[in-house]
């Protein structure tokens, strides 16, 4: 997880998501719930639910846990960029042994990442600004028992969402995946043609980088990625304020465009036939 301490104007870059740091923004609203409570307390099948999020797990690249989401297709799959890249925009290791984590028909399934495939907004997402912070990959295999979030554009502000998480360092049910119903409550565009940074007032904690920010309903549409946190006081709950907020990135600009590039089918250009196929198939044609 990104994350700065804001003193003044100025605000440090932290770690990222490593297994030993500390760092989360936690709101006096935290909502967290695991996929069974909120199912129980939306009169639903709990059953139903964990069909329904199946699609959500998580990165791990060497040691570092990110939380990922198949998307579109499923073998494609978004996350943050610093779920592959450290502070120093230095890969995190070997990225051919990073590999994706999900539950499967009951069964942990271990799905290495086709890195070849991988586009990211920058190889050295903690040195720009956070709407860079994305990234697309392709699986090596598809994950055929889960159903992959859609995507769509956010709601202006004040747009209820949810945020899910494959986990929550820190969290009471740390280890399970979290949802939280919250709002989108303050949008801003940074750069020209980049997607917009979108301020949530859900709670965080470590490994919920790449988490999915989506409408909520049947069709879980996916408008964005939780990317960080800022505050004054990260190991203090409070209150919703722009010193003391998570965010994350819309689902639009050059995001967008990988993702619909990846999960396109590829464009096989068809030759013209010879003139006299091409004759043949009009005279045959006309007879029919």
């Amino acid at each position: 997880m990104r994350h700065g301490l804001i003193f003044a104007a100025a605000m440090l870059c932290g770690l990222g998501a490593a297994a030993n740091t500390a760092g989360a923004v936690t709101l006096v609203s935290d909502a967290r719930l695991t996929l069974p409570e909120f199912a129980r307390k939306s009169g639903q099948d709990p059953a139903l639910f964990e069909n329904r999020y199946a699609a959500t797990g998580m990165i791990v690249c060497s040691g570092v846990y990110s939380t990922a989401q198949l998307t579109v297709k499923n073998d494609v799959v978004t996350t943050a960029a610093h779920a592959f890249y450290d502070t120093d925009g230095n890969p995190r290791g070997d990225l051919s042994t990073c590999h994706f984590n999900v539950m499967s028909d009951g069964k942990q399934l271990q799905v290495p990442l086709d890195v070849a495939s991988l586009v990211v907004g920058s190889r050295n997402p903690y040195a720009v600004a956070p709407v860079h912070d994305w990234a697309v990959v392709r699986l090596v295999q598809a994950v055929k028992s889960a159903q992959p979030y859609g995507i769509s554009e956010p709601g202006p502000v004040g747009t209820n969402i949810v945020m899910l998480a494959h986990r929550h360092r820190g969290w009471v049910h740390d280890g399970a995946k979290a949802i939280e119903p919250c709002a989108i409550r303050v949008e801003s565009l940074t750069e020209k043609d980049m997607p917009r940074e979108l301020a949530i007032d859900c709670s965080a904690g470590e490994g919920a980088s790449g988490s999915a920010i989506m409408v909520p309903g049947e069709a879980g549409a996916m408008v964005g990625i939780y990317v960080g946190w800022r505050s004054t006081h990260p190991d203090r709950p409070g209150p919703f304020s722009m010193t003391h907020m998570n965010f994350g990135v819309a689902v639009e600009g050059p995001f967008r465009t990988a993702i619909v590039a990846m999960t396109s089918p590829p464009i096989v250009e068809q030759m013209p036939a010879p003139a006299e196929h091409a004759a043949a198939d009009t005279a045959s044609t006309r007879l029919r």
